[in-house]
């Protein structure tokens, strides 16, 4: 057991490498600590098993050494972790293990298996002429100061400029998978946010606001950097951009003298894609320390092979008891508070994830008390993943969609009151607040449910915009855009952009006739992707798949919210302008949809399979 602590240390490490952008915490060893003790007791009566077979078989001689018993129980308990790791660098998004199909990975895993023996052999060279009993009391001990002195932070970057006095905080608030049609302020026939249509009073409420994406990470970039997908290039199969590419506006808050953090609910969101460029804070952690490890991903594994395989032990689309990749709003927007007033006396930007409407839709009593009609069926939170809508085989219907809905509307109730006190604790006078979300979701348009589409209720989202100090609101029905968000948080801060972006400045004049454009280039088969270009009330949708040819609808938004009528084939002259629009916008920046398209391996694949991204 003494090799545990050995064990842990170093996998404590290697978690703290991957992630040296998370203030360090003592807790990492200690929950690592427990899972390879488990380990150990696990593999202990398969080493005692093998051990006396062995005697039966060999004279054991120095075998029997206490120390030589010790390293075969290590190896026992090691080997099948470090295998793993191996086997699971070749495994692909959604699950993917056609690569596992080569001689490759198991010629290497047995030349890795050959040297964790060699290894472990050397090791004990080196050890046997050491007492056993001191050597275990060394290996119990002394990693736990070792890992208490890796605790140490240095407190992030220096600042990289000095902010005028006057400087206004600037708060970017995403309300993740927030549809439009169900705010108050923007018309809804329940009143699931009340906090939010008050806050609205004083800010300016846009009407007509459009994603760029309908996938979380694609799209806090593009708000990010004012640029579309197929511009920085990030997508489901390509979890990662290259800042120094595509800048950031976070880079200029740093060099205009602001300390800046991002604190985010979901793990989509991780530091690793490169969105982390230029925070000085990124708290980006929502799950226990361990579920960082090598060996929970071990874990995590064996956990999703029972689920699949033994139906009880399946939790409607979740096979973790732990692990959920996700993390509620009061917690977030506990750490941000914190963090915010802090004793650092610069101005900051900060941007807030809040992750409570997404999947699964799981609300608080008071909630669901208030908002979730009396329903017999069989559909839960879980939605189309729900243990017992799997079962049956069964698609969703009206009734369904409608109990589906009313929990999504009390689970946006609950964050209203969260993100009301959250804003109380602010100095809005100082502080400017743009608040919005990366898509929609959709409970039973054209059958769907979640946001794997471009349709008006994945596409059409809030945002609302409070300047320091305002007290004046008013509706604006002119259409925006997400890549807008990145030149009005400069222009809140009173900063110049110094980098290009397709976005304007949504404090400054707006053109009603403006074209937007909705990219979903995130599906698990790179070579669907989904367009949707705006003009005025005229929407057209292109579909492209692998054989490259594209199939075109249009649809008059204002008269047909629901597109239920494709209406291209009558009026062929605005799809041809608009196809023209489509081309010259995408030209731009020589968008191609080919590009990074190959699905790779990727940091976060569990997170974006548990949370229903895999299956796209």
């Amino acid at each position: 057991m003494a090799w545990s602590s050995v064990l842990a240390l170093a996998d404590s490490l290697a978690v703290r490498y991957v992630h040296h952008h998370r203030a360090p915490s003592l807790w990492l060893f200690a929950e690592t600590l427990a899972l390879w003790l488990a380990f150990a007791l696990a593999t202990l009566p398969w080493t005692l098993l093998v051990d006396r077979a062995l005697r039966g078989l060999l004279d054991m001689g120095k075998l029997g050494h206490p120390l030589h018993a010790s390293a075969r129980h290590l190896l026992w308990t090691a080997l099948p972790v470090a295998l793993h790791a191996h086997l699971d660098s070749y495994t692909a998004l959604g699950g993917n293990v056609a690569a596992l199909a080569n001689a490759t990975p198991w010629l290497l895993a047995l030349a890795l298996a050959f040297g964790c023996v060699i290894a472990v052999g050397l090791l004990l060279k080196v050890l046997e002429r050491m007492s056993a009993r001191p050597l275990a009391i060394a290996c119990t001990l002394l990693p736990w100061p070792i890992a208490w002195l890796v605790t140490f932070h240095s407190g992030g970057p220096s600042p990289m400029g000095l902010a005028r006095a006057d400087a206004p905080n600037v708060l970017l608030l995403v309300w993740d998978t927030t549809r439009a049609d169900s705010l108050t302020p923007y018309g809804y026939d329940r009143d699931t946010t009340p906090e939010l249509a008050r806050f609205s009073e004083q800010a300016l409420r846009f009407t007509n606001a459009r994603s760029v994406s309908t996938y979380t990470l694609t799209s806090h970039l593009s708000m990010l950097t004012g640029v579309y997908p197929s511009h920085h290039g990030a997508r489901l199969t390509r979890q990662f951009f290259r800042p120094w590419a595509t800048p950031t506006v976070v880079r200029s808050f740093r060099e205009a003298g602001y300390r800046t953090a991002a604190f985010v609910g979901t793990d989509v969101l991780r530091a690793q894609s490169g969105i982390n460029y230029a925070f000085e804070t990124y708290d980006d952690r929502v799950d226990p320390w361990v579920t960082s490890t090598h060996a929970w991903a071990l874990v995590h594994d064996v956990q999703s092979l029972l689920a699949k395989r033994v139906p009880a032990l399946a939790a409607n689309g979740n096979p973790h008891w732990i692990q959920d990749f996700q993390r509620p709003a009061s917690e977030v927007l506990a750490r941000a508070i914190e963090w915010i007033e802090g004793d650092d006396p610069r101005p900051w930007f900060c941007l807030v994830n809040l992750y409570d409407a997404h999947w699964p839709y799981l609300p608080e009593p008071e909630a669901r008390e208030r908002f979730v009609r009396p329903y017999e069926g069989p559909a839960d939170g879980y939605a189309l993943r729900g243990n017992r809508v799997r079962a049956a085989g069964l698609r969703l219907g009206p009734e369904d969609a409608r109990h589906v809905r009313d929990l999504y509307d009390a689970e946006l109730w609950s964050l209203d009151r969260e993100v009301d006190a959250f804003l109380g604790q602010l100095d809005l006078e100082r502080t400017a607040v743009v608040l919005t979300s990366d898509h929609g979701e959709a409970f039973g348009e054209h059958g769907q449910f979640e946001h794997r589409d471009v349709l008006e209720c994945h596409t059409r989202v809030p945002l609302l915009l409070r300047p320091a100090g305002s007290t004046l609101g008013r509706e604006v029905r002119e259409p925006v855009h997400g890549v807008d968000v990145a030149p009005t948080l400069l222009a809140l801060a009173g900063l110049e952009s110094w980098f290009e972006t397709y976005g304007v400045n949504l404090l400054g004049p707006l053109a009603p006739e403006r074209v937007l454009l909705v990219e979903n280039r995130d599906n698990m088969d790179p070579s669907l992707v989904k367009l949707a270009l705006y003009e005025g009330d005229w929407k057209l949708v292109q579909i492209q798949g692998a054989d490259r040819r594209p199939q075109w609808s249009l649809y008059d938004v204002a008269a047909d919210p629901l597109e239920a009528s494709d209406v291209a084939a009558e009026r062929a002259d605005v799809v041809g302008r608009l196809r023209g629009e489509l081309e010259r916008l995408r030209s731009r920046w020589g968008a191609d949809d080919e590009r990074d398209g190959r699905v790779q391996r990727v940091g976060n694949a569990d997170a974006l399979n548990a949370l229903g991204y895999g299956g796209k």
